[in-house]
């Protein structure tokens, strides 16, 4: 698979009063208390939120957040979010637009002084997000001067603030955006060998085509899980070598887990994606998960980390890379050129 190209958003004009849209992925977990439980992704996002400000810009971020039946609905308002916003860029003006677009949002982006942030509502309320409505996305666009993406999870989807809006804005990837096509681009694009690819979680009717496709472009694969348990065997010749857990069960064992420890030690680039146990039923489901985990973040590989379960199981290990995307990261692995990146590619804007 080629490298995909992008344009950074260290290559874009960003002056004090330039007004940029950028596209985060605030889809986070709220507690009942309306708190935020967990904000890695809203972490995630404010380098490049700095970066944009500290060059005066006028910053204007949009998200999705939940599945809102294409309309307003009160729980999936991004006003806790926006709440949450501000206590981590404590220094800097953070306004909360009660729409998405509209002339009052206009209002709102020219008052807006430079060097701030403007937090629009849930670019979902309205159907013409998902359906990437070209009218939706030039009243986006025109609020703006330039577009950044950095919403790596989101990149998978063809809505109008992803893809759509890139149509008529100088567009630029974020440095989030940026650093998720480089750490995959790592186990797609001439991987060090021997490259080992580890699969797990329950979804094994989604996971044995993935399974099946990096066979033929690893040296290993590892299989356990749900997964283990479905396995078929599609009877092709793959150059991977396929180790199905034998004895998956609601965890591999400490006997799969020996017979798979040289394999990992012995590799030098390794993703991984899929629990191998149940550890969301219950705590000791994840000794076998915890144990590779170990034995990778102990090999020296180049290691990357692809879904949100996976990586909510390992988040104690160190690795090189911790996809925040899960679906776009399997995607990205499995060779699929993303709507979001592509649009983001040299010579297309």
């Amino acid at each position: 698979m080629k490298k995909q190209n992008f344009v950074g958003v260290t290559e874009a004009p960003i002056q004090a009063g330039t007004r940029v849209l950028m596209r985060v992925d605030y889809n986070v977990p709220i507690a009942l208390d309306g708190t935020i439980s967990d904000d890695k992704r809203m972490q995630n996002s404010l380098p490049t939120i700095l970066y944009c400000l500290e060059r005066g810009a006028k910053v204007i971020l949009c998200s999705h957040f939940g599945r809102p039946d294409g309309k307003p609905e009160l729980e999936y308002s991004l006003r806790p979010i926006y709440e949450h916003l501000k206590k981590l860029l404590p220094a800097v003006t953070v306004e909360f637009a009660n729409e998405t677009v509209g002339d009052a949002v206009a209002a709102q982006v020219a008052a807006l002084p430079n060097g701030s942030v403007l937090l629009l509502e849930n670019t979902r309320f309205t159907k013409a997000e998902t359906a990437n409505d070209a009218e939706f996305a030039k009243q986006l666009a025109a609020l703006v001067d330039i577009f950044v993406n950095d919403a790596f999870g989101a990149a998978n989807r063809a809505h109008a603030s992803t893809v759509g809006v890139a149509a008529y804005l100088p567009s630029y990837a974020g440095f989030l955006m940026a650093r998720e096509i480089e750490a995959l681009s790592m186990v797609t694009v001439e991987p060090k060998r021997p490259f080992t690819v580890v699969i797990g979680g329950k979804k094994a009717a989604d996971k044995m085509p993935l399974a099946l496709k990096l066979a033929d472009v690893a040296d290993h694969v590892l299989v356990g899980g749900r997964i283990a348990q479905e396995w078929q065997d599609d009877g092709k010749q793959h150059r991977a070598v396929i180790h199905v857990a034998p004895d998956q069960g609601l965890d591999i064992s400490p006997a799969t887990v020996a017979a798979w420890r040289p394999i990992l030690e012995n590799s030098q680039t390794i993703f991984w994606n899929g629990p191998l146990g149940q550890f969301d039923v219950d705590p000791q489901n994840a000794a076998g998960t915890n144990a590779i985990a170990q034995i990778i973040a102990n090999s020296g590989a180049i290691s990357v980390v692809g879904g949100g379960d996976t990586a909510a199981a390992v988040k104690d290990y160190q690795f090189t890379h911790i996809s925040t995307g899960g679906g776009a990261a399997l995607e990205f692995v499995e060779g699929t050129i993303l709507p979001g990146i592509a649009c983001l590619q040299k010579g297309e804007n």
